[in-house]
């Protein structure tokens, strides 16, 4: 190879590279540039907090910094998401404000119930998109009959994922429902507070047909949905258990065992009373011992009639097998 050709070979691998570099490196920058130009603009809050401000000078200064943040957090809700027709972002008109989808035109209220707005009125601005499906049932539902708003539970600003006004199920439910917070702190209950299930696993809160707002319309067909090997049919019937499930259990949590509402003899001694069965006085020692000291160790009736939710078994009248 001759000299001349042999500098040509050497000039040209050097530049094949650098050449490389380069559009390497001003590839990027050149689609960072056209995706920064399409990149829709977000809401002009500033331009709200004076809009709000001129509208409502008491709401605007009391809450000057919480009025900031609270108009920011909502571009990362499912509400400002304007590619989705279904939301205010998506159905607002070019140049239009998606807030006033909620907040009426030209902010005509603040969802300041009992002052501004009404519960019925605040809660037909929700309906208007979320009508039907899940909430079917809400008009006549216990909630809307304790003349409940859709803002007590949720906040459209919120950033958790279903705008709950608490981090989690639990905390928002039981504000009302005391009861039951005690009821999942007992030593046997539902594993709701370790977040496993939820309230709404359950219930319907937006309302439901059935009792207690329970989503599979009642009792045991809501209890089957986990606790299937129970739904039968089995050969030998235990009526109580196809009747209701809580005619023994407490769904949310007890100091006994199995989240039984009593002792497990206990609970069935409130049917089994009779001449034929065992006797009343159950639980008592008798003189000689044997059976009432036997039907206090271990799990006392479960000892011997252990498929006390049912059995297939051709000898199992008895639920002993």
């Amino acid at each position: 190879m001759s000299k001349h050709l042999m500098n040509r070979w050497r000039n040209s691998s050097l530049l094949l590279p650098l050449a490389l570099v380069g559009v390497l490196v001003s590839g990027p920058v050149q689609i960072g540039a056209v995706a920064a130009e399409e990149e829709p603009a977000g809401v002009d809050v500033e331009a709200l907090i004076d809009e709000v401000r001129a509208i409502s000078p008491v709401i605007a200064e009391r809450r000057m910094q919480d009025l900031r943040i609270h108009i920011e957090r909502v571009e990362e809700t499912a509400h400002a998401v304007a590619s989705d027709p279904r939301t205010p972002a998506g159905r607002a008109k070019e140049g239009e404000q998606f807030c006033y989808a909620c907040h009426g035109q030209d902010f005509e209220h603040f969802f300041n119930v009992g002052d501004d707005i009404s519960t019925s009125q605040a809660n037909e601005v929700c309906m208007e998109c979320h009508r039907g499906g899940e909430r079917m049932h809400w008009y006549g539902g216990a909630h809307e009959f304790q003349d409940m708003a859709c803002i007590d539970c949720h906040n459209a600003h919120s950033n958790n994922k279903r705008l709950l006004r608490a981090e989690d199920q639990l905390t928002l439910c039981s504000n009302c429902h005391q009861e039951r917070r005690v009821d999942f702190h007992r030593p046997h209950h539902h594993p709701v507070r370790e977040g496993q299930i939820e309230c709404t696993d359950c219930h319907n809160p937006h309302g439901e047909m059935g009792r207690a707002q329970l989503r599979s319309g009642g009792v045991n067909e809501t209890c089957y949905q986990c606790h299937a090997e129970y739904r039968g049919p089995f050969l030998w019937e235990h009526q109580p258990v196809r009747e209701d499930c809580t005619l023994c259990h407490n769904p949310h949590g007890s100091v006994h065992p199995g989240m039984l509402e009593a002792r497990t003899a206990q609970v069935c001694q409130s049917c089994h009373l009779t001449s034929t069965a065992h006797p009343g006085d159950l639980l008592t020692r008798h003189p000689g011992g044997s059976q009432g000291e036997f039907m206090l160790r271990g799990q006392s009736c479960l000892n011997c009639h252990s498929q006390v939710h049912g059995s297939n078994h051709p000898g199992g009248a008895l639920f002993q097998r």
